[in-house]
């Protein structure tokens, strides 16, 4: 709720700035329940039924309302500049989060929070927080080796491969494909796997294990983490304010590049009409309640940098999801906007026909939104509801 309303504060202080009138500052998604208060300008704020979250209402978006479509101070009536700025500002605000709170996680100091795989990502992590080996040994943050042994298993991710093999901690991965598996070699090899069968040898206790899976057509990642051994340490990653600034900048490079390759693949499943991915994607989603989940695991292991870390990854989700060129997000809305000011179209029709798109994609958005929550509902909560679960 706070990163949303930083995001709607930037839409409003611009718009109040630029002089275009706010007429309503709302807390939840309309019908409305009462007026909380208006202030010297004229803004209304007030309180909505559904807690989804808050919005601005500036003076000119309704081409039905022709007083107010075409008064001075509203918004169709801001030069081209001013509607850029004010439908980029909270993107802006959520971008200026993020950085703020990974300066302060590389300013007080912390350890990675995962060192991912080679092939976690399409492209080279440069990320502190979730970073490749390579990457922190480039940097001079380790010290010691990994030796060249088997695989044995720590944790299994929850949705992911080797959970639906029902592999489990203190496993220890022999083989795929017959290929032979040490810690240093199994990301490269399940590289090679992506969009193919698997058939993976493990050993539980004295016991010698097979099961086949299929890998997915973007990654193969079987989802676990493993226990390294040799003397490798990670040092602690600290630096002052203004490398530690500077950091905060390169991790919302790396942490964006990730977010957008999720939201492409994520995207790109979704409209396939292709069921079996279209349901893949809609499990890897998470809304409020999931997170609330994950915030409620960190507070009870009393990890508070991974709880920052997170707050930042959410304010930057928004921001990236945001700035999309998808009608009702504000990337579609300045796709818009820059579409009538170039074509000199009418602004009275171009919004008439640009409010009947927003909407069918508002209640689009909104209808997965409440499926999402309904589905974390069941998978974290464990409540009964019909046809989920």
């Amino acid at each position: 709720m706070f990163l949303v309303l930083a995001h709607e504060f930037g839409h409003f202080m611009t718009a109040k700035k630029r002089g275009v009138k706010v007429l309503e500052f709302g807390i939840g998604i309309p019908p409305k329940v009462c007026k909380i208060w208006t202030d010297k300008s004229g803004t209304e704020y007030t309180l909505n039924l559904l807690p989804l979250g808050w919005f601005v209402r500036l003076k000119g978006e309704d081409p039905k309302d022709e007083a107010d479509f075409n008064a001075k101070d509203s918004f169709i009536k801001a030069s081209l500049g001013s509607k850029i700025m004010i439908l980029l500002a909270g993107v802006a605000m959520n971008f200026l989060v993020a950085w703020l709170l990974f300066t302060g996680i590389f300013y007080v100091g912390t350890k990675p929070f995962q060192i991912v795989p080679e092939n976690a990502f399409k492209s080279n992590s440069q990320s502190y927080l979730m970073p490749t080996l390579s990457f922190l040994q480039s940097q001079g943050l380790t010290s010691g080796n990994i030796l060249e042994i088997p695989v044995k298993i720590d944790e299994v991710e929850s949705w992911s491969i080797a959970s639906n093999m029902h592999l489990q901690s203190w496993d220890i991965i022999l083989s795929i494909n017959q290929e032979k598996v040490s810690i240093l070699n199994v990301s490269i090899l399940l590289k090679k796997f992506i969009g193919q069968k698997i058939t993976l040898s493990y050993q539980r206790d004295k016991n010698i294990l097979n099961w086949i899976a299929t890998c997915g057509n973007d990654d193969c990642i079987l989802g676990i983490t493993f226990l390294n051994a040799g003397d490798l340490q990670v040092k602690l990653i600290k630096f002052p304010l203004g490398k530690a600034m500077l950091a905060g900048l390169q991790e919302i490079g790396a942490e964006s590049k990730l977010t957008l390759s999720t939201l492409g693949t994520l995207g790109s499943n979704l409209f396939s009409f292709n069921k079996t991915k279209i349901s893949w994607s809609v499990n890897k989603l998470t809304g409020p309640v999931g997170i609330v989940k994950v915030v409620q695991t960190l507070r009870e292991e009393k990890k508070r940098s991974p709880l920052i870390w997170l707050f930042g990854i959410i304010s930057l989700a928004l921001a990236l999801f945001n700035v999309l060129p998808i009608p009702a997000l504000d990337g579609g809305r300045l796709l818009g906007v820059l579409i009538q000011g170039i074509g000199k179209l009418k602004p009275e029709k171009y919004f008439t026909i640009e409010s009947y798109i927003n909407l069918i994609f508002f209640i689009a958005l909104m209808t997965l939104w409440v499926y999402i929550i309904l589905k974390d509902l069941v998978h974290f909560r464990g409540i009964k509801i019909p046809f989920l679960g």
